[in-house]
């Protein structure tokens, strides 16, 4: 039955992507439909960019803080911090998952990244995930941080590495072997001819040297190790992507061949008499599958250190810890005797089983149901996400809703009915044209209303009062400086400002024209309470520049005079009057509206 698997790797070195395309192959051949996925492009903000290239910083340049981290979260620190930093990588990439799974609807995972893995874990834990979830273990060397008790299945290289696992929390823990291409295990490549082509002599043993896809490590002085081991021994030292290391090497005429990034190694393998390599990692699992001898010496810190112990443990390599043991083992590793053929058979004794068909079993004990849904929101964070929701409805509804309504005319203050020939008017100004004389008079003269704003009211002394004692029609223009919330904004505009203007003109205002969109809110503290106010919405609002061409009958204006020429007001209200009377129409104040 055709299965969907979603691999999740990352492209922090080569292993972890070698392991998640050769699972990828061999599902796929069998007729499943397969996804990988990098987990650092899942993580936002570059933060998948900073991690690749800090691990990498690290290892080339400050290796001795990499070996303290690995080996202080190697031990009971890398339990304590595994909760919350999957809790904080499940943060930030739950997204980018959640699109994953949406668009490949898989019946399992497989993760070849320990990040990953914990996320997944985690997820799978709080049972938000229902896709069961493999972790493949690239390593030998298995850190607290590579086990997640939520996950499923760990899937190890080795026996010891499974054994590991459980130790460490694993629920299920298998010893499915390295994850290599075919063509590694493939013994008929012409061994003599890439001999040849190299220049190897039939006299002299052939040394892969290997430093991963970053050639990272000692490798200079690995090379020299092994030429001072003796002038028999033929390098062929593969620098990986790193032109620099290799163009250095080419400098200095190291012995041997020294190559750069190819794809040759199955039949450089075949080439070779034994491996000579720094991290347990890609190249020396496709080592073992060759039937290369394999020999790490001067490991890079951390995990390469973890792995050179493991391996050498469960007798699959040897660890040379100085020069004198790499000479040794080189001897025993490339001539024929029972020491080389130990090391080959341990080796090749690893593939005994394959993680494709661990992954299919997986899947095949998926329920139905979680094909369709493969994340579930807790109920708890589906009360939380309901609550939210509603109250951003009514936020909606008591802000834009309420706004449509008024501009329905609900709620608002409107001509009384049978009236005609008639425009309204209110002119909106600040201290500046309040203490004009010209504004006042025209305001005075035309008879309309005066709007003015709480804190131009505070500094406005006794002209207000003066101005209510003539008989001007005075409005509450709102406080004049808005607030985030609305509600509070509403509070200021409706009673702070009514009750400062009220106070200084000893008048009750009943209008009051905002400057803005009127909501739920305005309507809530103005017409509520002893002061209840009139809310005004403006049919059109100008600058003294700009007057109307033409008016119309039963129509709210309002002059806004703010930061204007006060003479300039004057005139703009002038115009306005006349251009009403020329066209029959009776201008006349808000407090006349209903």
């Amino acid at each position: 039955m055709r299965r969907g698997i979603l691999i999740v790797s990352a492209s922090m070195g080569a292993g972890h992507n070698g392991a998640a395309y050769e699972l990828e192959r061999r599902l796929t051949e069998r007729g499943h439909d397969v996804h990988v996925v990098d987990y650092l492009t899942m993580l936002p903000f570059g933060i998948g960019r900073w991690l690749r290239w800090s691990y990498r910083f690290q290892l080339n340049r400050l290796p001795a803080t990499y070996d303290a981290s690995y080996h202080m979260f190697s031990r009971r620190l890398g339990r304590v911090i595994r909760r919350p930093l999957a809790l904080v990588a499940t943060w930030f990439s739950r997204r980018a998952i959640k699109r994953a799974l949406r668009d490949t609807r898989p019946d399992a995972i497989v993760s070849t990244y320990w990040l990953a893995s914990l996320v997944l874990g985690l997820m799978r834990k709080q049972q938000t995930l229902r896709v069961p979830v493999a972790s493949y273990l690239c390593d030998f060397g298995v850190h607290p941080l590579w086990v997640h008790p939520g996950i499923d299945l760990n899937l190890a290289v080795s026996p010891g590495s499974a054994r590991a696992a459980g130790a460490l929390g694993g629920r299920v823990n298998r010893p499915s072997g390295p994850l290599v291409a075919d063509r590694f295990r493939d013994r008929n490549g012409d061994r003599e001819a890439m001999r040849q082509q190299l220049g190897i002599r039939p006299d002299e043993r052939a040394i892969l040297v290997v430093a991963g896809s970053w050639g990272v490590g000692e490798m200079p002085d690995t090379v020299d190790a092994i030429t001072r081991c003796g002038a028999h021994y033929h390098p062929i030292t593969v620098c990986g992507r790193d032109e620099r290391l290799r163009s250095s090497l080419l400098e200095r005429g190291v012995n041997g061949t020294v190559l750069g990034w190819t794809d040759e190694m199955p039949a450089l393998m075949a080439a070779a008499d034994a491996t000579v390599e720094n991290a347990g990692g890609l190249t020396a699992m496709e080592a073992f599958a060759a039937g290369l001898p394999v020999i790490t010496f001067r490991p890079i810190p951390g995990h390469g250190k973890d792995n050179a112990s493991c391996m050498a443990a469960a007798g699959v390599s040897r660890y040379a810890r100085d020069e004198h043991e790499l000479a040794e083992a080189l001897d025993q590793a490339t001539a024929p005797g029972l020491e080389r053929d130990t090391l080959v058979a341990s080796g090749q004794a690893l593939f005994a089983g394959d993680p494709a068909d661990d992954a299919i079993e997986l899947a095949a004990d998926t329920p139905a149901h979680a094909l369709l849904t493969p994340l579930r929101v807790r109920r708890g964070r589906r009360r939380v996400a309901f609550g939210a929701a509603s109250l951003c409805g009514l936020y909606l509804a008591l802000t834009v809703g309420a706004h449509g309504v008024a501009a329905l005319g609900v709620g608002v203050a409107k001509p009384p009915k049978g009236v005609a020939d008639t425009v309204y008017l209110g002119v909106r100004v600040d201290s500046i044209e309040l203490q004009s004389s010209e504004v006042v008079t025209a305001i005075e003269d035309a008879e309309v209303t005066l709007v003015v704003s709480g804190r131009t009211a505070r500094h406005a002394g006794r002209t207000l009062q003066e101005l209510a004692s003539a008989g001007v029609d005075l409005a509450n223009g709102g406080w004049g400086k808005s607030r985030f919330l609305r509600w509070d904004r509403a509070q200021d505009d409706c009673d702070k400002s009514w009750r400062v203007i009220a106070a200084t003109s000893g008048e009750r205002m009943h209008e009051f024209v905002p400057g803005r969109s009127i909501d739920a809110f305005d309507q809530l503290y103005c017409r509520t309470g002893k002061d209840k106010q009139r809310l005004v919405r403006v049919n059109e609002e100008f600058h003294p520049e700009a007057a109307p061409p033409e008016l119309e009958e039963r129509k709210i204006y309002l002059l806004d005079g703010r930061r204007r020429d006060p003479a300039l007001v004057a005139v703009a209200l002038a115009w306005f009057v006349a251009r009403a009377e020329a066209q029959g129409l009776e201008v006349r104040p808000l407090e006349e509206l209903r």
